[in-house]
Parts: structure tokens; C-alpha cells; sequence
């Protein structure tokens, strides 16, 4: 918490100290000046009064700034020490008028828990006495003012007040005494040493209390002798509390941080201000001061300054001072909430928000959204928070709907329905299974059939807006504002209910009844959120069919719950026919589509209505029944209207022949002449009739209409389709795949032809058809293009074919290799034009030469190359790494396959070829974007471009990796995260790999890579000792501690993978000759790299030590830290049966108390094998209090 733009940076640890009174100041001689001397000062003008000068002695401690010693000496040279003690108390005199602003502040600032003044100084002067005379009165500040040996012992009740630790000069004024001093180097030695009960108490205070030094630099004498105390206590007793120093980075915030670094005390740095230069200290002191006498106040303050702007505007020290602000204070949420207009804060502060628990959390959000009812951006920051589902939300943003309803109807019922959605959104996995589970054991109850429809059917789905809609700035319905839709949760393991005891005859009916009341709710859900209206109903449309069918697949909405009850239907009516019927009434006098096309479906079993019923109830239908539904229409009639009387199918038909040429009569033509009107109307009677028609005989005058239209409409002239009968028809998700038949039926000599007229169709398939054909018949597609001549026209059917041929390189069939050998032969002796075309596939067909057996010519990678050259650079993007950008590219395919006809050139024992050479040189050199990728493959094979030329990798690849520039960092990527290195090419390029490893920010396998390197060679040097390496174990040290913590991680990996790939006898030696030893050689020792995830590979490179483990644990145990997460793996160590906490219990208890022993807070199922492995092989362990702690983190399944 900075609390001046120059001044220290307080941390919310101290803060909190601080307000809740456990914090001591502890006060230099800085804090008087400059009305009393600093101790360089005082020791200059102590000589200058007593008339003295430094021997050469004293001078030496006076340049050493060892101001102690300095006195003592001179104590001891004088006939009369008293003479020094009394110069200094001269000189130390508290001046008439003194100005106690300092001394006020810290008064204000250094108090207990109820609120008195304790404040422990080195001073001598009686400066916050005054100070307290001031605010007090002058018997009180007497009184609570102690010094010598008869100071308070902390944490008592009379430890309050000055102490002065190193005694205190005479005040006449408030009647005090002069007490010993300690200014000399004996009397240090004194009160710390031979007495020591200046160390005491400062002990027994820091037992209790945190400290802040002010008024001190770190050499002084005080701090030197204090700390060296304070820090020899801290390694035996862990419960000494935090040093803090206040002191100037004179500029150098580094430098002036090592030395209180050095001895343990956090430095709180100020940045010297011109004029002025401990301003921004005692400026950030008072504002601390005042921030704890009234820390609400403060708190507000620095909330409404925070929040009142956008996050992004904001710096870390704003947020993380927020968060102290906001702290665990739930009340002054209701002030955040009046400020903020960035929703982006909710995101920021959701781990604070959450602690205070679901119900505070949804108080919050709902009051916030409170505040602008019609502000979109607000209902947006709902939908993500409400779309989770809560209850507390929902429950909340109702109260505030109430409470204070907003203006415009449309936005209260935008905000109903989020509320009521999110009430409804929360889905629990595991509770679906547990009631699929009592199902199926029975007994069905009540409460069971709710859950399992409403798990069936759908909920209210509310979601933002696409980004490229344009949002009204006043909506006028609901779909200005979101996107609000029927969803239905992936419940197949529900799909078989019906075979299940829901099935069963007393259960079906009841099962009936819920599905359908759910069903009407949530249509009028749907109605309210305007899903359903006058003309559109999305929720009937996105059911193809009510019954099960392949339409409905990838169908969610209402498609499961509508199956759901059809399928009951039949067993219902066997069980209950009239409670069947009564809910099919329900149906039907629902004014929803999905129940009319529910009642329509019903009339198609014979079991429930009779063939005159169901054509009769048909025919009587309501005119949406009637006209709407062709697929419902059809069903009953192909079922039912065979049975049916003559009378019933005439009323029908008769219906059909009123109404039907009236259809859309009342549309408007539309404006571009289309008579689609006159199209729906004849595709709507020929459907019906010609349904009919497939069971009975027509009237004559139907039968007329339909021919009339079957003559007006050629199309319509069939027998239905099933595709007839849905609004819309789907053809599944397949993969596009060219279609050939049209090519292969062709003669070679037309193939290339219709490939050119397929490439212009509207079809994908057809545009790919020439693809498809080169890769079902290469042979036939190179026939094809030896037609036509070489030329530009065909050069893009060549590069189709060209392309498909290294993904045959495994083909060896003679026709298939003569063809291919040809085709090189042929484009081999092309015009540069057509070659710069095809130099991409023709450089990838290089690549795989040795594989297909080609003969290439004499010039042929010469051509390529110089065709490479004039490519232009591709822009990858920032996602794509190096070497896939390289064996991607032209350039990178070109230099693989350089590489390789090098390669088999040495594999036969010859030299390598000096045109080759030549080549690699000229690649290598090459200032265009194909020679950076051709860098990239020489670098991938480093070690073996090194050892066919030296002069080529050291004078000219070497200086592209060294460089200071994009592509070097690439390289040197490259260099670190795809090679390994022999001894000779490892000292060559040390310096680059090392350079590499720091600045790589790769992460699991690729970080493991580059630290492989570190590791291998420190390895190396303790396996085979007289052969020398590039890198030293020092400099791989120096390489870890500079390099991501994901590359030291990665070391952790590299040492723990190959000691687990030795055989499991040979795996106790590798930890003790090489593993061990590299480790102590090249792991960081500081406590600052110690985390998370070095503590989990630490622990696994333990349990990979074999018979060693007991040794590795006494060596890593110190670099394991406690784990943080919140599920623990101790899959290690508990593999094989618990093997190793068998073989070594004690070794195993120590390391899992190490790593799961408090503070942790995690919970694990691996720990009870472990613990009971421990406790059998050693029975003594069994009473082991840690066994006790972590068996409390056992998880069972």
C-alpha cells in the first residue's frame, strides 16, 4: 500500500498488524534530526567538545562507521571516561522549542491493542516524552516513560510507553533522571553480551510483537547488534515475528535493499524527494497514522478513488490496495457497489467476493445490477454469472426487482427471466446419476418423476448478444438486448427411463402427467421470453419430429422431453386409459404448437380413439392443426384413415376442398414476382391429398385438384417424400470428400477438362474433386496431366499431384515409382517460371527423395534453391513455434534434405561432397526468408552440421545464433529445445546454449529440453570425469537461478525421467554416483526458489531413487515446500503397493509430512495407502502425532 508517490510500499501483512495494535516501532536517532545529531555527528562532535583528535585507531573504526568502538576507545584513552559519556549527553540536550512532528506520528502509529502509546527507542533524548506531554500531559509522560534496566518486559501489563532501551539523559522539565547509557562498545557488549538483557527483552519482544525500524541505516550500531540477536534466535524459534525497515533507496532501490536484506529485515524503501528528501517518509508515516486511528474512513476513501474508474486504468498497487481496502468487510461492499462502473471489478475481485460466501456474493451482484436496471452492460456481467446457476442469485436479483422495479417493461423482463434461468440453470452431474440410480431401485417417488422431467426438459438459456449485432439503444422486445433460448442438458444416461421402474404400470401415468405439466411451463416460459409470438414459435420449429427420429438428432430444446412423452404414450393408454385421454385433452386445449402436434400424434393410436375419431377429430382440427403440421397430418392418416368410415374420409376431403384453394389468399404478391404464395398453397393440398390417396380412393373432385397441380407443379409430380413432410431436412454431418465419378469415367485425355468445369461448380465436392482423385489413383491423375503440355495453364493441377506424393512415400510399387521418377524427370528440364510455381511441394518431394528412390538431377536442389530464394516471408503469427514454421516451409524442407544426402554420404564412408558444402554454406549465409528457415533446420541438427564442418557452424551459422535480434532468440530456441549435445560441439556453444536456456519461456516437455542440457552435462562431468565439458556445474547453477521457473522445474523432470528409465536394480547407484551429486551441484539453494511445483517434482525425484530413497529424502528434503493445491497426487510414492514406505517408513513419513504436513490444506486419496504401509512396516510410527495430522487428509472412494 503506497500511500505517497515516492514512498514506501507498506504491506497489507504490516497494515493489518498494525490496526489490530501488535506493531513496535523501534526509533534511531534518525527520527530526531535534525535537532539532535545522527551517531557519525555525535562521535565528531563529542571530540570537537572534549578537544580531542582520532588516533589512528579510532580512525580506522570512525571510517569503518563502527561509531561504538570509536567511543570506547577514546573512554579508554582518557584519564576520565565519564568525560565522553558527559560530552555526548551535552550534546544531546532536547533544544527549547523542539519540534516533535516525527515523534507525534510514530506516537500515533506504534500503540496496543487498546490503544496506549509503546514505543521502544535507542535515543536518549526524552524527545517523545515531550512529544506525549504535548498530547497528554507532562505526569503522564513521565509515567510512561522507562528506561535501563528497569524496562517493562514486552507483553506485560506495565509495557506501555518510551522504553529506551540504551538509557535515557535528564529531563528537568518532566522530572526525570539520567539512567546508564549504552554508547560505548563495552557497554554494547554489556547490555547484549555478558548481561545480555538488552538481547532478552528484545527477544521476548519480538516474540510478541512485529517490528519496524525508523531512524536507522543498516550499519548502524544498533541494527548491527539487535539483528545479529534477533537472527540467531529466528533459526531455533519459529515463532519470532516480521522485521521491518523504513529507509531511503538514495536512487538505487537495489543496492539499498542488500543490506537489510543481509540481516533478515524486510526493507520498506522511500524515494528521496528533491528539497525534501525524507518527505515522502514521514508524509506516507501520517498517512498510515491516519488511515489506522480511522481506518473506515480511509477505507472508503481509497475504494471510491480505486473503483470509480475502469480495471485497465489501474496498476497491481491499486488493486492489491483495493483488496486491503475491501478486506474481509462485507459492509463496505455496499460502498464499492455505489462507485464501481467497470463490471470488470467483479472479475477482480472474485476470490474476495466469494469468501464471504454465495449468499453475500449474490447480495452484492444484485444490488450492483440494482443500480442500473437498463444498463446492458450490467445484464451482460448477469448473464455470466447468473448463466452458472444459483439460487442465491436469482432469489436476490428478485428481491431488487421488487424492491425497486425498473422503468422500462421490457428490462424487467429481461431481468425476471435471467432470475428465474439462473434458478434453473445449476446442474449437478452427480445427482442426475444418483436419481437414474433410484429409478432403477425403486420405489418411484413423487418427488423423483419432477426431478427426472425437469432434468429431461429444457431451462431458459439466456447468452450475450453475437459481437457483430449492433444492440438498440432503447429495446423494443427482448431480443434487443440477448440472445434467449430453450436448452436442454446432455442427459442420455435418462434416455432408457421407460425400461426402468418408471416404466412400469403404476408409475407411467404419473410420469405422463409431470412430463406434460413441465412441458406447458415451460412453453409459457418460452412465451414470455418471446420465443413464442404471433407468427414465429422457435420452440415448435426446433422439434423436426415429436417422436423419436433421425431429424431430432443434435436436436436439443424440447426434442427430449417431447420423445419423452410419446413414448409414453402407448404405455400409459395400456395401463390407464382414461387418465390417458385426460391428459391428451390437456393437450389440446393448450394454445401451444408442441401440445397441438402432441394431441395430433395421440389420434394415430388405435388404442385411445377409433378410425372415425381420430379423422373426424382431423377434420375438425383447429386451422394451425390442420395447415400447419404436415408431418402430424400425414402420420394419422397413413394409420388411421384405412379403418375410417366413408363418411369421416369425406368430411376430410370436403375440408380440404373449401379451404385449401383459399390458402394465403390474403398475402400480398411479393415484390419480386415469385408466386410463392400460389407454391405453398398447392405443396400444402398435394401433400395431404396425395396422403390420403395412398390409402383410399379420392373423390373425383380431389382428384382433379391434385392433378391440376401436379400439372402446374412438374416437381410435384411423385409420390411423397419423407423429406415432404418436415419444414426443414437435415443430411447429417459428414466430411467434405471430392467427388470423382465424373473425372474417373472421362478419358485421360478429358480428365483435366472436367476437373477445370468441377472447379467452377457451386458444390464443394465437386470444386474438390480433383483432389479426391489424385489421391484415390496418383498413376491416373499423372496420365491426366502428361495430356496437356507443361505449361502455366496446368501448373496448379500439378501442384494438387505434386503435394499428394510425400504422404505416399511408403507406396513401392514399380508403376508408382517409375511414374514418379518420370515426373522428376520431366519438371527437371521446366521453364524457372514454372519451377518458382512449384518449388513448395517440389522441395517437400526432395525431402523424402531417399525414401520414394529418386534419381534427381545434377541440378536439381540448385534450381529449387534459387527458386526458394525469391519466396516472400510468411506471417506465422505469434502462436506457431520455430521449428514448425521450418519444417513447414520451403527453405526448411530444402535444407532437411541437403542434410540428408550429407548424411548418407558419411553412412556409405565417403567425404562429403564439395558442391554440398558449397550448398550448406550458401543456405546458410542466405539473407532471404527461405535461409532463415534452412538456419532453423541446421540449428535443430546443430551437432551434426558441427561435426561435417567446423569452419561452416562456427563462422557463419554461429554468428545468426549469437545475434542480438528476433531470429537469434528464435535460434537459440531452436538450439536449446530440439538438441543434444556431444563434448566437443557442447564446448564450441556453451555460451549460446546457456544464453538459450534463460531466455527460453517454454514450458513442460520443450522446458524440460533446454534444461536437459544443464543436466547432461553436469551428469557427464561425474560419470566420466577426465573428459571435458562445456558447461561447469557452476554455470548451470548461474543458469537455473537466471532462467523461468519452468526450465528449473523442467531440470527437476530431466533428473527424475532418467533415473526412472535405469533399471530399478541399477537406480540406487545412478542417485549416488551422478543424480545426488548433480543435484547439490546445480540447484539454487535460496529460499526464493523454492515453490509449488518444485516441491511436487522434488518429491518425485526422491521416489525415483530406488534403494537410495532413504538417502535422497535426507537430501531433498530441505527443498521440499508445503503443497498448495487443493487435490495432492502422491501417486509416487504411493505406486506399487506403497513399495518405498514399506522398505523405508521413516524416510517416507518425513517426506510427506514435509510435503503435506500443516499448512496444507489439500486432501488426497493416495495418502491412506501410504500411511498404512508406514504403519505396518514400523508399528512404533502408529503413535506418531504426524500420522494423526495427515491421516485427516485421506479421501476415500
Amino acid at each position: 500500500m503506497r500511500l505517497h508517490h515516492l514512498g514506501p510500499d507498506f504491506p497489507e501483512a504490516l497494515v493489518y498488524e498494525l490496526l489490530e495494535g501488535n506493531v513496535v516501532f523501534l526509533c534511531g536517532a534518525g527520527v530526531s534530526a535534525p535537532q539532535l545529531p545522527n551517531f557519525r555527528d555525535l562521535v565528531l562532535n563529542v571530540y570537537a567538545r572534549l578537544g580531542e583528535e582520532r588516533t589512528p585507531a579510532e580512525d580506522h573504526a570512525f571510517q569503518a562507521s563502527r561509531y561504538e568502538e570509536v567511543l570506547g576507545a577514546l573512554s579508554r584513552r582518557l584519564v576520565r571516561s565519564e568525560d565522553v559519556i558527559d560530552a555526548a549527553a551535552a550534546e544531546l540536550q532536547v533544544p527549547a522549542n523542539p519540534d516533535t512532528a516525527h515523534h507525534d506520528v510514530i506516537l500515533r502509529l506504534s500503540r496496543d491493542q487498546v490503544g496506549r502509546p509503546i514505543i521502544v527507542t535507542t535515543n536518549f533524548d526524552t524527545l517523545f516524552e515531550r512529544s506525549l506531554m504535548v498530547s497528554h500531559s507532562a505526569a503522564f509522560a513521565t509515567e510512561e516513560s522507562a528506561a535501563g534496566q528497569d524496562i517493562p518486559a514486552p507483553g506485560s501489563a506495565r509495557f506501555t510507553g518510551v522504553v529506551h532501551i540504551h538509557g535515557r539523559l535528564t529531563d528537568v522539565e518532566l522530572n526525570l533522571s539520567k539512567t546508564e547509557l549504552v554508547l560505548t562498545s563495552a557497554q554494547y557488549g554489556e547490555a547484549y553480551l555478558r548481561a545480555g538483557w538488552a538481547a532478552r527483552f528484545l527477544f521476548d519482544l519480538m516474540r510478541c510483537r512485529t517490528l519496524v525500524l525508523v531512524g536507522y541505516t543498516a550499519n548502524d550500531a544498533p541494527v548491527r547488534y539487535i539483528l545479529n540477536v534477533l537472527e540467531g534466535d529466528r533459526e531455533r524459534f519459529t515463532d519470532l515475528r516480521r522485521v521491518y525497515a523504513l529507509s531511503s533507496s538514495n536512487g538505487d532501490p537495489r543496492a539499498a535493499a542488500a543490506p537489510w536484506q543481509a540481516l533478515a529485515v524486510e526493507p520498506l524503501l522511500f524515494e528521496p524527494e528533491g528539497g525534501n528528501p525524507y518527505g515522502p517518509l514521514w508524509s506516507s508515516l501520517e498517512g498510515l497514522a491516519n488511515l489506522v486511528e480511522n481506518p473506515d474512513v480511509r477505507r472508503r476513501e481509497m475504494i471510491a478513488a480505486i473503483v470509480s474508474g475502469p480495471v485497465f486504468e489501474t496498476t497491481d498497487h491499486d488493486i492489491r490496495t483495493l483488496k486491503w481496502a475491501l478486506g474481509a468487510r462485507a459492509d463496505l461492499f455496499e460502498h464499492f457497489i455505489t462507485r464501481c462502473e467497470d463490471a470488470a471489478w467483479f472479475d477482480t475481485l472474485a476470490v474476495e467476493i466469494r469468501a464471504f460466501g454465495e449468499r453475500a456474493r449474490a447480495w452484492m451482484l444484485a444490488r450492483w445490477f440494482a443500480r442500473g436496471w437498463d444498463d446492458r452492460v450490467r445484464y451482460l456481467t448477469a448473464i455470466k454469472h447468473l448463466g452458472r446457476g444459483s439460487q442465491e442469485l436469482s432469489d436476490a436479483v428478485f428481491r431488487e426487482l421488487d424492491q425497486n422495479r425498473p422503468q422500462d417493461a421490457t428490462w424487467e423482463k429481461a431481468w425476471r427471466l435471467l432470475a428465474e434461468a439462473a434458478a434453473a440453470a445449476s446442474h449437478d452431474s452427480l445427482r442426475d446419476y444418483q436419481l437414474h440410480h433410484r429409478l432403477n431401485r425403486g420405489p418411484v417417488v413423487e418427488s423423483d418423476l419432477g426431478r427426472l422431467v425437469n432434468a429431461i426438459g429444457p431451462h431458459l438459456t439466456i447468452e450475450a448478444p453475437f459481437r457483430d449485432e449492433d444492440p438498440s439503444e432503447h429495446p423494443n422486445q427482448l431480443s434487443d438486448i440477448a440472445r434467449f433460448s430453450m436448452e436442454s442438458q446432455h442427459q442420455e444416461f435418462l434416455q432408457d427411463v421407460l425400461a426402468s421402474l418408471v416404466g412400469n404400470a403404476e408409475n407411467i401415468l404419473r410420469l405422463l402427467e409431470r412430463a406434460s405439466q413441465r412441458l406447458a411451463c415451460q412453453l409459457r416460459t418460452a412465451r414470455d421470453a418471446e420465443l413464442i409470438g404471433e407468427v414465429r414459435d422457435v420452440t415448435d420449429f426446433g422439434v423436426p419430429s415429436v417422436v423419436n427420429h433421425p431429424q431430432n438428432q443434435h436436436r436439443r430444446g424440447f426434442v427430449p422431453l417431447t420423445v419423452l412423452i410419446t413414448s409414453a404414450v402407448p404405455m400409459a393408454a395400456q395401463a390407464n386409459l382414461e387418465g390417458t385421454k385426460r391428459v391428451i385433452d390437456g393437450w389440446r386445449a393448450e394454445p401451444f404448437n408442441l401440445t397441438t402436434r402432441l394431441w395430433m400424434h395421440a389420434l394415430t393410436h388405435q388404442a385411445l380413439f377409433t378410425a372415425d375419431e381420430a379423422i373426424d377429430a382431423l377434420a375438425t382440427s383447429s386451422e394451425v392443426a390442420f395447415w400447419s403440421f404436415a408431418l402430424e397430418f400425414v402420420a394419422i392418416v397413413r394409420a388411421r384413415i384405412a379403418q375410417a368410415s366413408g363418411e369421416s374420409v369425406q368430411r376430410l376431403v370436403r375440408r380440404l376442398l373449401v379451404e385449401g384453394p383459399q390458402r394465403y389468399a390474403d398475402q400480398e404478391q411479393s415484390a419480386d414476382g415469385i408466386d410463392w404464395q400460389d407454391r405453398a398453397r398447392d405443396r400444402d393440398i398435394w401433400v395431404r391429398l396425395t396422403g390420403i390417396g395412398e390409402h383410399v380412393v379420392l373423390p373425383q373432385e380431389a382428384e382433379t385438384l391434385l392433378h391440376e397441380i401436379r400439372e402446374r407443379r412438374t416437381y410435384l409430380s411423385r409420390e411423397i417424400d419423407e423429406r415432404d413432410l418436415f419444414r426443414t431436412w437435415s443430411s447429417g454431418v459428414r466430411a467434405v470428400r471430392g467427388r470423382t465419378a465424373q473425372i474417373v469415367s472421362a478419358q485421360p485425355s478429358e480428365r483435366l477438362t472436367i476437373a477445370d468445369r468441377l472447379e467452377e461448380s457451386s458444390d464443394i465436392e465437386d470444386r474438390e474433386g480433383w483432389g479426391e482423385y489424385c489421391r484415390e489413383d496418383p498413376v491416373g491423375a499423372y496420365a491426366a496431366l502428361r495430356s496437356r503440355p507443361l505449361e502455366m495453364g496446368v501448373v496448379a493441377r500439378w501442384a494438387t499431384w505434386l503435394e499428394i506424393i510425400p504422404s505416399r512415400a511408403n507406396m513401392t510399387s514399380p508403376e508408382w515409382l517409375r511414374v514418379i521418377q518420370e515426373a522428376v524427370g520431366l519438371l527437371g528440364e521446366a521453364d524457372d517460371e514454372i519451377v518458382n510455381v512449384l518449388v513448395g511441394p517440389l522441395a517437400r518431394i526432395t525431402e523424402h527423395a531417399r525414401q520414394l528412390q529418386l534419381a534427381l538431377p545434377a541440378n536439381w536442389w540448385d534450381r529449387l534453391w534459387q527458386a526458394a530464394e525469391g519466396e516472400p516471408e510468411v506471417d506465422w503469427g505469434d502462436d506457431v513455434e520455430t521449428y514448425d514454421r521450418v519444417i513447414n516451409s520451403t527453405g526448411g524442407s530444402l535444407a532437411e534434405a541437403l542434410l540428408q544426402a550429407i548424411s548418407s554420404q558419411r553412412e556409405n564412408g565417403d567425404d562429403v561432397n564439395a558442391a554440398d558444402l558449397h550448398r550448406l554454406q550458401r543456405m546458410i549465409v542466405s539473407t532471404t526468408y527461405s535461409g532463415e528457415m534452412a538456419r532453423g533446420a541446421c540449428v535443430r541438427y546443430l551437432s551434426f552440421v558441427f561435426s561435417v564442418s567446423h569452419e561452416i557452424t562456427l563462422n557463419h551459422l554461429r554468428p545468426f545464433i549469437s545475434a542480438d535480434n528476433d531470429e537469434g532468440r528464435r535460434l537459440r530456441g531452436v538450439l536449446v529445445e530440439y538438441n543434444s549435445f556431444v563434448a566437443d560441439a557442447e564446448i564450441s556453444f556453451a555460451d549460446l546454449i546457456l544464453q538459450g536456456v534463460r531466455e527460453s519461456r517454454q514450458k513442460d516437455i520443450s522446458a524440460a529440453n533446454a534444461a536437459s542440457h544443464l543436466v547432461r552435462a553436469v551428469v557427464a562431468s561425474f560419470d566420466e570425469p577426465n573428459v571435458a565439458r562445456g558447461i561447469s556445474p557452476q554455470q548451470a547453477r548461474q543458469t537455473l537461478r537466471e532462467a523461468a521457473a519452468d526450465i528449473r522445474v523442467g531440470a527437476l523432470k530431466i533428473m527424475t525421467n532418467w533415473l526412472e528409465e535405469a533399471p530399478v536394480d541399477n537406480r540406487a547407484a545412478a542417485w549416488t554416483d551422478l543424480y545426488g551429486p548433480t543435484f547439490q551441484a546445480i540447484w539454487p539453494r535460496d529460499r526464493s526458489y523454492l515453490s509449488n511445483a518444485v516441491s511436487k517434482d522434488v518429491f518425485s525425484l526422491a521416489t525415483a531413487a530406488g534403494a537410495a530413497f532413504d538417502a535422497a529424502v535426507e537430501a531433498l528434503l530441505p527443498y521440499v515446500s508445503t503443497f498448495e493445491d487443493d487435490w495432492l497426487s502422491l501417486h509416487d510414492l504411493e505406486r506399487n503397493n506403497a513399495e518405498l514406505a514399506t522398505r523405508f517408513p521413516v524416510a517416507a513419513l518425513r517426506l510427506v509430512w514435509a510435503a503435506c504436513g500443516p499448512p496444507c490444506k489439500g486432501r488426497t486419496s493416495d495418502i491412506a495407502a501410504i500411511l498404512d504401509a508406514i504403519a505396518a512396516a514400523n508399528p512404533a510410527l502408529v503413535i506418531d502425532r504426524r500420522m494423526h495430522k495427515l491421516r485427516l487428509l485421506a479421501v476415500s472412494h
